[in-house]
């Protein structure tokens, strides 16, 4: 997945100019914000309730939710279409608009695809969600990689085709792994309604704000100084979130056995949970990201070939802010898996208004440098807030979080020469 969202990227930026890849990325930071809003409603209830109640449930659950994900997605398609011509002004850009229009038809696909992938997480089962996320980034790959070795040209509408077809082979795929428990009632329990609506409307909120906070920089950067230069910062974020690749993929393995784990063990084995996951996230990240710190410039030149050098000092302060993200990433994980949904939610907002006041005042005085010393600042005061926050309700320890990250390298060097020693032996 790594390697194909890098190539994507990589060759995306040889086959459009400056300003094409500005726009992109303001169009990919704003359906984000819908997808992710989407998610937050449909994806984090349905995972926690089918992870903790009996089988018997398990049809009404998914009716109930597979009816707010089609209304969801219908409220928010019709906000694209109405924001498109305000977005468009707002960024000098018509362009986009038709870019916004167009998505709407791969909106509404990916909604069946979320809720696919939702069902087989809610049963610790990944593979038709690694292979479907895998078509679906696949397509845009080959598509690029033909227009780049083909010499050919390519416009901003045709990749948000190319977007919705792959989007819909991932579907049909993520449908296969879980058509023996699909299964809809032919009535909508009241009482999943609630349930589901009372979890999802915080989620919703948590996750509408969080896309809004990581988009907003790069948003303001289009307003305040050029669509440009939203494409020259998003390198650097780009690289940023490559590396904390481990993070997403340990908060969803985490979310489902944490909401288990509340109910059969408690607070105490959710804290060692959110230690040793987050340390794990850490021994993983330390190396990766001084690496990358000490070859920022033969990295923004890779991937960006010398034509966007402003990017360099953009990486090596982003990346400062990679050390704090699974801290705060895996407390959201917490929370929602058990139950304080609404605590994450105002958590989140507060979170969002620092964000949004940091990158106003800073990108108004220093420019896109601004926008990365925003981003530093907000992480840290996040990160000192959400271990105060776990401690008092958890015990959560930073110093075990710390321990746990240096015992990850002599576990991996004992699971190591224990295969070396198995190896020689046969």
């Amino acid at each position: 997945m790594l390697a194909i969202s890098f190539g994507s990227y990589y060759f995306m930026i040889r086959i459009l100019d400056k300003t094409d890849f500005g726009l992109w990325v303001l169009f990919l930071s704003t359906v984000s914000i819908l997808e992710f809003a989407r998610t937050g409603l449909i994806s984090k209830s349905l995972i926690t309730y089918l992870s903790s109640s009996s089988e018997d449930a398990h049809n009404s659950i998914i009716t109930v939710s597979f009816v707010l994900n089609l209304t969801i997605t219908a409220i928010l398609a019709v906000a694209c279409y109405l924001f498109a011509p305000l977005l468009g002004n707002l960024w000098d850009s018509p362009q986009l608009i038709p870019l916004f229009n167009l998505y709407i038809v791969a909106f509404f696909v990916s909604g069946f695809l979320v809720q696919y992938q939702a069902i087989e997480q809610a049963q610790l089962q990944f593979r038709g969600v690694f292979l479907s996320n895998l078509i679906r980034q696949f397509a845009l790959l080959g598509f690029i990689l033909y227009v780049y070795f083909n010499g050919e040209q390519t416009s901003l509408i045709v990749l948000v085709k190319v977007m919705t077809i792959g989007t819909a082979a991932a579907a049909l795929v993520s449908y296969l792994f879980v058509r023996r428990t699909f299964r809809l009632s032919v009535t909508l329990e009241k009482r999943w309604i609630k349930q589901l609506l009372r979890y999802g409307k915080y989620s919703f909120g948590t996750a509408m704000t969080a896309v809004i906070s990581s988009s907003i920089d790069q948003m303001m950067i289009g307003g305040l100084v050029s669509p440009i230069s939203a494409g020259i910062y998003n390198i650097a974020v780009r690289v940023t979130n490559m590396i904390n690749i481990p993070t997403n993929a340990m908060a969803t393995i985490v979310f489902p056995q944490s909401a288990r784990r509340i109910e059969d063990q408690g607070d105490v084995a959710v804290k060692y949970l959110y230690e040793k996951s987050v340390g794990t996230v850490l021994a993983m990240l330390f190396p990766a990201v001084v690496l990358a710190f000490l070859f920022a410039g033969p990295i923004i030149h890779f991937i960006g070939d010398d034509r966007y050098p402003e990017s360099v000092p953009l990486l090596q302060i982003t990346l400062l802010s990679a050390f704090f993200i699974p801290f705060t990433k895996q407390f959201g994980t917490i929370l929602e898996s058990t139950g304080r949904v609404k605590l994450n939610f105002h958590i989140t907002v507060v979170t969002v208004a620092l964000n949004a006041l940091l990158n106003y005042v800073f990108i108004r005085y220093w420019g896109i440098i601004g926008a990365a010393v925003a981003m530093l600042i907000a992480y840290f005061i996040l990160f000192v807030s959400t271990q105060m926050i776990l401690k008092k309700l958890l015990g959560v320890s930073t110093g075990a979080t710390l321990m746990y990250a240096f015992k990850s390298y002599g576990e991996a060097y004992n699971k190591f020469a224990e295969r070396k020693r198995e190896a020689e032996f046969s």
